[in-house]
């Protein structure tokens, strides 16, 4: 074995306690919702309304969104409608109830309607303006915070690349299908900033809240595994 392979092991292995402890889920529930609460109270308390304007004005200035440029970010910012995720999860669920994984169906689906829930309340109770509409670049129903594309995209997506790590042993693997859903995920809150809907603390709120409701799952998940193994043993 050469110096630097063995010198990889022993990084592994010396980051190998921290990962896991990461991977935990209900330390994801806890880091992510309390990112969440946190970026809610700033905004509520108008910390961060520069650092929003700052953003948004510099997104602003990459150019215009007619043309190719509006179809590519109204084509993004699509994957992240409710339309298009309920779509998604009848379909998921659906194929987890025909394999005989209906506690995970049932967690997924209630999942997905508390967080669309949770976001409307949210919407109503916080009562944040959106951008001006002069630069609004796509008809919006609803108030700005938190951002319901990124939430639920957030919830939705991750579960999903969730199930489908399930079916490699590969890290490498594993690791694109998050990378890949990170990517379309960030695509998606940044369409809505670009289309001129959102502040980027409502994305930023919405990424945490998402993420803390998929973590949520999947510690409801490895919990009643450990119920079934207990059980069974």
């Amino acid at each position: 074995m050469s110096e630097m392979e063995s010198s990889d092991m022993k990084n592994s292995g010396t980051f190998a306690p921290y990962v896991d402890f990461i991977k935990t889920p209900a330390i994801q529930v806890l880091f992510l919702g309390t990112g969440f609460l946190l970026v809610m109270l700033f905004v509520y308390m108008g910390v961060l309304t520069s650092f929003d304007n700052r953003v948004f004005e510099a997104l602003s200035t990459l150019g215009s969104v007619e043309g190719w440029r509006g179809d590519v970010l109204r084509d993004t910012t699509a994957l992240g409608s409710n339309t298009v995720l309920i779509f998604v999860v009848a379909s998921v669920a659906g194929a987890l109830g025909m394999a005989g994984e209906k506690k995970k169906a049932l967690t997924f689906v209630i999942a997905v309607a508390a967080g669309i829930a949770m976001t409307f309340l949210l919407k109503a109770g916080i009562d944040r303006p959106r951008p001006s509409l002069t630069m609004q670049h796509v008809d919006v129903y609803t108030q700005s915070f938190p951002s319901a594309h990124a939430t639920l995209s957030t919830l939705v997506y991750f579960y999903l690349a969730n199930l489908l790590t399930q079916l490699s042993q590969s890290t490498k693997v594993r690791v694109w299908i998050y990378v890949a859903t990170a990517f379309l995920v960030f695509c998606i809150g940044l369409s809505r900033v670009l289309l001129g809907v959102h502040w980027p603390s409502d994305i930023i709120a919405g990424w945490f809240a998402g993420g803390s409701m998929a973590a949520f799952c999947f510690y409801v998940i490895k919990w009643k595994r450990k119920l079934r193994i207990k059980r069974e043993a």
